[in-house]
């Protein structure tokens, strides 16, 4: 007999979701509150960066290729930009992309990409142009790698002869451990 009112209460509850009545209203604001959680916010700017490097790496040889990611306000406008290591199947032996996005509407565009990269990746407290300084590593030829300071030039990022070893600085990628995120090679995001 419990059951039996447990049930109707329970399916009392769903007529009144279903006729418009105050649960339709506050599921209805449960909903409009998880859109505006970081969590689903999140969600939509991994879809969105998905889709950019898809469509960046549509004609791409190389597969699986996967990603690792943070988004972090660089130039102090309110949103968040990508700052996204791109690696292949042998990893980042030889240097990763690491690219630069920002958010434009509904989706991703590159500000810049620093090829032969490797983890880690800081962020420095100096700016120019409005824009974060970078601290990242790269490969040079010989194969040895060696620290760089980006700067932001207006058109993109730009190593600068600044050994920025004394700089404050946040670390926004410290390593490539786990599998990343995957990129679809269809190009289309799916």
């Amino acid at each position: 007999m419990a059951a039996l009112v447990a049930a109707s209460a329970l399916l009392s509850g769903c007529a009144a979701l279903s006729n418009g009545g105050d649960g339709h209203h506050k599921l209805a604001r449960q909903a409009g509150a998880f859109k505006a959680t970081p969590a689903a916010r999140n969600a939509d700017d991994r879809q969105r960066l998905t889709e950019a490097l898809a469509t960046i790496y549509a004609d791409s040889t190389v597969h699986p290729l996967r990603y690792h990611a943070r988004f972090v306000d660089l130039n102090g406008d309110g949103k968040r930009e990508a700052v996204v290591y791109v690696t292949g199947p042998s990893g980042c032996a030889q240097g990763c992309d690491l690219y630069v996005l920002a958010r434009n509407g509904d989706r991703y565009e590159a500000v810049s990409r620093i090829p032969t990269a490797r983890a880690p990746l800081y962020e420095l407290d100096q700016r120019h142009h409005g824009w974060h300084d970078l601290w990242v590593t790269t490969v040079g030829d010989a194969g040895g790698s060696h620290g760089q300071r980006m700067q932001y030039a207006g058109g993109g990022y730009v190593p600068v002869d600044d050994n920025g070893a004394a700089a404050a600085r946040t670390p926004l990628i410290p390593n490539l451990d786990g599998p990343g995120h995957a990129i679809p090679a269809s190009g289309h995001g799916q």
